[in-house]
């Protein structure tokens, strides 16, 4: 019987990482979970049930993306259980806002630590886990924004351009070796991190719309659905057809970028 693959996703309790242990464990894959909530948590023993109901078997661990000691902890982890990584998602990110004056070092600093750092590290582990194996995937969540610049969004715009060119490196660097390396860019997405006033405040800003709620903001704005990002993710883990280009990045726009 041939061996199961893996797939491990940072970010991997809730929106978008969910999505993706979803889509990857329905289809045969043991599933890597990391996330900054702890396993015992509601959401995320949430995901790691319905992949186990998928068939998985899921290694859920509480873990910094901004810590070496803890994703190295993680790696470490992921091949000792499995031993092989034949995908990996850096997923996990945040947000904030504010004019480029008006920001402040800390809000600078934590986006570009745990967005742009943090899937530099997830990149750096990964790499060295697939170099031993000879083959693997590593696609990295930027954005739209990491393709044209938006008021108020500096720090996204600054993290999201900057992982392009992490991953554009990186598939220099490995694609001789079997790895293939690709930036996934979606448009505004339908999870928690856009459920906030502050973010539907952001787009009336924007778009001079004037969006009471949430639902308002989705029923007046398009927005993709985690399963759109989740297949894309899937075929680009895991296609014959993805593997034929390596160090791109491949929009998922409705529309934004014509």
């Amino acid at each position: 019987m041939e061996e199961k693959k893996t797939v491990l996703i940072t970010g991997g309790a809730m929106g978008q990482g969910r999505a993706h242990a979803y889509k990857y464990a329905e289809n045969g894959f043991h599933v890597i979970l990391a996330d900054m909530q702890d396993p015992s948590q509601d959401a995320f023993r949430e995901t790691i049930e319905e992949c186990e109901k998928r068939g998985a078997q899921v290694l859920a661990m509480k873990c910094n993306i901004t810590s070496t000691e803890e994703m190295e902890r993680l790696f470490a982890e992921a091949w000792n259980r499995f031993g092989r990584l034949d995908v990996v998602i850096a997923n996990a990110g945040v947000i904030n806002f504010g004019y480029t004056w008006e920001l402040t070092d800390e809000q600078v600093e934590k986006v570009i630590n745990i967005n742009l750092i943090g899937t530099w590290r997830t990149d750096k582990y990964a790499a060295q886990y697939m170099l031993k194996q000879g083959f693997g995937r590593i696609i990295n969540i930027s954005s739209t924004s990491g393709l044209y610049g938006t008021p108020k969004l500096a720090t996204y715009c600054m993290s999201k351009w900057g992982i392009l060119g992490l991953t554009k490196t990186l598939a220099k660097e490995v694609g001789p070796k079997g790895i293939i390396v690709n930036a996934l860019c979606p448009t505004k997405v339908k999870t928690p991190m856009c459920e906030t006033m502050e973010y539907v405040q952001f787009i009336n800003d924007l778009t001079g719309k004037n969006f009471q709620t949430v639902e308002e903001m989705f029923n007046g704005v398009p927005f993709l659905e985690v399963e759109d990002i989740s297949s894309m993710v899937y075929w680009m883990g895991t296609s014959r057809e993805a593997g034929k280009f390596n160090g791109r990045e491949v929009a998922l726009d409705l529309g934004t970028l014509q």
